[in-house]
This record gives C-alpha cells, structure tokens and sequence, in this order.
C-alpha cells in the first residue's frame, strides 16, 4: 500500500509545505527535510517564499497545465476563504496599461472578469500623467503572507511525521531512507538534482509601508493593481516593459516590482540585469525609482494616500525561479536509483498561485507510479 511507503518531502517553502499538507490529508505519512527552517528564515533572497505578493493569479509561469492547476489552485483558496483561514481574503484587482493590450488567455478563470471599456468611466486606480487606456479587473484570492504563511507553517508541522532542518548534497539523495523523495527545493534543485533547462532567475524589489491601511474603492471593496506606464517609462536594462503592482496587507502596503533577468555564480552571487539610471536607495538597497515614483503618484491621484518618508520603509529583494520560458514549471516524476522522485519546482511569480494545484498533481503522479 502506497500509504506504507516512507515519504519525504525537500523544502519547506509554499510548494513543499502545501505539497505535504495535501499528502497528510489524503492520508499518507510525511516528513519534510529543508535547509531553511521557515519558523526563523531571515531574509535571503533565494528562500523565494519569504518574498510572494501574494495574489492567487496566474502571472508569470509557463506551463502547458497551467489552466488545470490553476483551477485547482483557486477551488482550495475558496475553501480556505469560506473556512476563514488566516490571511486568506479577496481583492478586487485591476490591470491596467498606458498602452493597448489583449486580453490574457486566463480572463475565463477569473471571477467577475471585465474589460477597460466596461469601467473606465468609473472609479480604477489612474496615473496622473500616463492615463489607462486598456486594462480588465476581476476578484481574486489573496494571502496576506505574513498571516497565511504562518498560519500554513503551523497547520502542516501539526499533520506531518517528521521535520529535519538539513542541508544535503547529491549525493545524500540516494542515501535518505525515503522510497519516495518530493522535490520542492527550487533554485536548490539546480544542485541536488540534473537539470538541463535555461535555469533562468528573475530578480524582483518589493518596498513594504508599515501602518499604512489598505486601499480601498468608493464602494469600500479592498482595491490592489498591476499598472504597466510603457517600455518609453519603465523597461529593464534589456528593455523588457515593467510593471509595478500594490497590495494591502494586515501590516501595511506592500509595492513592487521590478523582474530583472539573471542567474547565479558559482558562489551564489547574482549576475543579470541591474537597475538602471534612476535608482533610489530604501533600507540600504538600492532599486528602480519607477517603483516608488509610479506608486506615490497614482496612490495620491487615486487613493488621497501620500507615501511615508524613505526612512519608514522597508525594502527586500527576492529571486523568482523559471527554469525556461517555455514550460518552465517542473512537475514529473524520475527514478533515481531504488527511489521515485518526483519534481515540484519552476513555478517563477507562480508558487502561491499554484501551490495547492501542484499538491493536487503531486498526489495524482504517487498514485500513477506505485498502482
């Protein structure tokens, strides 16, 4: 019986913890093993689940499943709502450009999806000086992370049987008394495990606001945003267009964003783009001005909010894990050795979105390969 099998899952970041709740629940025995603990992790940026926005929204992953695992995704963020799990709330969120844009290919997953044209004589979040002119808004989960995070922590070291903080090598893989090892390591799987993709990392700068209350519309619906001013605005160094976005969270207002293109050395140490003329400095690190320029003027134009001072903020940097740009997103199962791995990582922007989609698929993979 699959449930006689010893289980293990590597990485305890939202992948992993979901992966091996979804387990637990479904009545199998697991343990994690993780290099970070996520209880006290201090904040380096390639523990990528410290970092997440956190909207359940199907930005910034390839994956020919992504409409399936994303449906599953959300079906267990609405139950989790409903059973009003920590930091679990929904958001009316915009998306909005400068410039014209087609409709994504998710708008049909999206509840209450609707174009521009249908609301721009209403209220939505605006920039003074570079007007939307294309755009759609639509409910969405959201995870208050610091609450829902904690909370996940908590429920799935309940459920589980085991929990070792470890750092491991390849070769430690094939010494583990697991029959089955679920990989969640992420940007750690690019050591332990073979990995031919582009191993592409995406570098993104997040400010966070204390104290400041969440944005809301005149209806006094919770409102957050993604807003693209133009590559003419606000590019990369390659001249990729950028976006910022919002969030309102328990403890304040989260801002984002930047997505600058890279990988790591062989001593850890980022090498892609960098922030480009203007930079600002936050907190001691320095980051693309738009984020804060973009920000200030549409929350004041839109919200009546005025920023704090630099001083009152706090500033992060984190790496979103790709892998490639198409079919990024890693979930399969492999031999190695007497063992059945199987792989859970790539999900770039994605992992919270996904997180509980890819448990799902986890779990349907085990019983496909031990029937």
């Amino acid at each position: 019986m699959l449930n006689n099998k010893n289980i293990c899952v590597l990485g305890a970041g939202v992948s992993g913890l979901s992966t091996a709740s979804f387990l637990s629940d479904s009545g199998y025995p697991v343990h994690i093993i993780t290099k970070d603990d996520p209880r006290t992790a201090t904040l380096h940026p390639e523990f990528s689940s410290l970092f997440p926005a956190a909207s359940i929204i199907p930005h910034t992953v390839n994956s020919n499943k992504l409409r399936d695992l994303f449906r599953l995704s959300k079906d267990r963020f609405g139950k989790l709502h409903d059973k009003q799990f920590p930091g679990v709330t929904i958001n009316r969120h915009y998306e909005l450009y400068s410039h014209p844009r087609s409709v994504p290919a998710y708008a049909k997953t999206m509840d209450h999806f609707e174009v521009f044209d249908d609301f721009k004589h209403e209220f939505h979040p605006d920039h003074p000086e570079y007007p939307a002119v294309a755009g759609w808004r639509y409910s969405a989960y959201f995870a208050d992370w610091p609450l829902y995070f904690s909370a996940l922590i908590r429920n799935t070291l309940e459920k589980i049987e085991g929990f070792e903080i470890k750092t491991l090598s390849p070769d430690d893989i094939r010494e583990l008394p697991y029959d089955i090892i679920i990989n969640c390591t992420e940007i750690g799987s690019l050591n332990l495990f073979e990995d031919s993709s582009e191993q592409i990392l995406h570098r993104g700068h997040l400010l966070n606001l204390p104290g400041i209350p969440a944005i809301r519309d005149p209806q006094g619906k919770v409102v957050s945003y993604n807003f693209s001013p133009g590559k003419e605005v606000y590019r990369s160094e390659n001249g990729i267009e950028q976006d910022v976005y919002c969030y309102s969270r328990q403890d304040g207002l989260v801002l984002g964003g930047s997505r600058q293109k890279g990988t790591l050395d062989s001593h850890g140490k980022w090498v892609g783009e960098e922030s480009q003329d203007p930079v600002i400095a936050v907190d001691n690190l320095k980051l693309p001005a738009q984020i804060l320029e973009l920000h200030s003027a549409i929350l004041n134009h839109s919200f009546e909010c005025k920023l704090p001072p630099k001083s009152k903020m706090r500033s992060k940097v984190g790496y979103r894990f790709t892998r490639s740009h198409e079919n990024g997103l890693r979930l399969e199962t492999e031999e190695t050795g007497d063992k059945l791995v199987i792989h859970n990582y790539g999900h770039g922007g994605a992992g919270v979105t996904l997180s509980w989609g890819c448990a799902h698929r986890v779990t349907e993979l085990l019983k496909e390969a031990t029937n």
